[in-house]
């Protein structure tokens, strides 16, 4: 009984180490997916006019796109949120 608390107590620990960790690797996408497949920020399509010699014009699209999601970081960052002084002894 004594080494099964020994085993849940440090896999709780590694837990807890992995959660607090000063490193951000992944972010929230500010991109989205069309029908396509394309990505980009925003999308619009061509309005073609209803009149002769007027100009067409764009139309944004706002329905049938996907939130790119999480993108992970080429590097990990700090998190801002992370309580910890970081200092140079020189």
């Amino acid at each position: 009984m004594g080494s099964g608390e020994d085993e849940e107590g440090s896999s709780c620990e590694k837990a807890v180490k992995r959660v607090a960790t000063p490193f951000v690797y992944t972010r929230r996408g500010s991109m989205f997916f069309d029908e396509d497949g394309d990505v980009a920020h925003e999308f619009y399509e061509e309005v073609p006019p209803l009149r002769r010699g007027v100009k067409a014009t764009m139309k944004r699209i706002l329905t049938n796109l996907t939130p790119q999601g999480d993108v992970r970081l080429p590097f990990p960052c700090l998190n801002v949120d992370f309580p910890i002084v970081l200092y140079q002894d020189s």
